[in-house]
């Protein structure tokens, strides 16, 4: 990978960390002016469109986006075998994670250059396939945002060398 790959990942990697960030900051803003609006004296114009404001920025588009987000890391992990799956440690959430649904994942990994894998990221009995060291799906969506994910990885090809995947990451946003 060429310096100037590396200098675009990190790039987008913090474009996407950033637009994470703020969208979980005007969900808390949001829900703030509510909490504000509904302090004031039920006959005010004040009350009335601040909860407006409320209603049709806060909670139909953004919360329909993300009510909250965890990321979660797992140690580096040795992959060996074509016929059988090496699985990361659990990504879990954190305890103040306590309901919810998952919206979608953004993951994130790295793998020698050259190196062919097969991945997925499960819940339970539920996966999706990760073609690429770098991703987002909502194919996961619905899942309990409580419970543990992992990482499945297998050699593509059989006659390969073990591989160490690395930078394990992953995003969760959750309703």
């Amino acid at each position: 990978m060429g310096l100037r790959s590396l200098i675009v990942d990190q790039i987008v990697d913090q474009i996407v960390d950033l637009i994470v960030d703020l969208i979980v900051d005007l969900i808390a803003s949001a829900k703030r002016w509510q909490r504000l609006a509904q302090d004031l004296p039920a006959t005010t114009t004040a009350r009335t469109a601040l909860l407006t404001i409320c209603l049709v920025a806060g909670f139909s588009g953004l919360s329909a986006f993300a009510a909250g987000s965890w990321v979660a890391t797992a140690p580096a992990l040795r992959v060996s075998m074509a016929e059988r799956e090496s699985l990361s440690a659990p990504l879990l959430p954190p305890a103040s994670v306590r309901a919810g649904e998952i919206h979608s994942v953004i993951w994130r990994f790295e793998a020698p250059p050259g190196a062919t894998l097969k991945g997925r990221l499960c819940q339970a009995d539920t996966c999706v396939a990760v073609a690429t060291m770098r991703g987002r799906s909502r194919a996961l969506a619905g899942l309990p945002a409580t419970q543990p994910l992992r990482f499945h990885f297998s050699l593509d090809h059989p006659q390969q060398q073990a591989v160490v995947v690395r930078g394990i990451q992953l995003i969760v946003n959750y309703l």
